[in-house]
């Protein structure tokens, strides 16, 4: 069960290019009778670049529009000064986008099945600072990645694909949000040489993308501290 908010008064901006799901997502936020306020940011970098991000607690966000570089990039710079990132996914195929492990964000929705005691669960997991992944997107991506069959538990990671210590060090500072280029910078070691281990441990996790390896190295405590 969702940990209950921090105060009664959630204050939430919308980075969502599309005004009719914007202004849906704004109307379940207020459903939810928590939110404080809700601010639309206008969608452009220096719109977003322009809100300092006192006072917010939450910036929610439609993957689909931070393709740009530009506004992913402004986004970042957003959630750097306090407020934590909630992407919302057109479905599970979403997380192979490159930049989706370097975003920063602390949970994912998956658009489907969008509703608003959803939104309220993923908002208080956040904000007590826990990574929230919704039900029916977290099973069918482990699902497609042959973890389990449709209605079983999710499998431990086994013995025998222990990471190395170095995997350990890949997979923590990815956790943190670097990309492969600020890894290799941070281990002194050749970008090409970050490819390799992540592509050991996706092997070794047997997941398909480096979100998904992060979500299930945290289920597992390989990342605990």
């Amino acid at each position: 069960m969702a940990s209950e908010p921090v105060d009664a008064g959630w204050r939430v901006a919308l980075v969502i290019k599309d005004a009719i799901h914007r202004y849906g997502i704004d109307g379940m936020l207020r459903a939810t009778a928590l939110t404080a306020s809700s601010r639309h940011l206008g969608f452009g970098g220096q719109d977003i670049r322009g809100c300092d991000g006192k006072g917010l607690d939450i910036v929610l966000a439609a993957a689909a529009d931070l393709e740009s570089e530009h506004i992913r990039d402004a986004v970042r710079e957003l959630c750097g000064r306090g407020p934590g990132l909630l992407l919302l996914l057109d479905g599970p195929d979403s997380l192979d986008a490159p930049w989706i492990a370097t975003c920063g964000a602390k949970g994912f929705l998956d658009w489907s099945a969008l509703e608003p005691r959803t939104l309220a669960d993923a908002v208080s997991d956040v904000m007590a600072g826990k990574f929230y992944v919704s039900a029916g997107l977290a099973q069918r991506l482990v699902t497609r990645a042959g973890q389990v069959s449709p209605s079983g538990p999710p499998q431990r990671i086994p013995a025998g694909a222990a990471l190395t210590a170095r995997e350990l060090q890949v997979l923590r500072l990815i956790a943190d949000g670097l990309s492969n280029k600020q890894v290799s910078r941070r281990l002194l070691i050749s970008e090409h040489g970050v490819k390799r281990l992540v592509g050991s441990i996706l092997a070794k996790l047997n997941c398909p993308n480096r979100t998904l390896a992060v979500v299930r190295a945290k289920d597992n405590g390989l990342l605990a501290a």
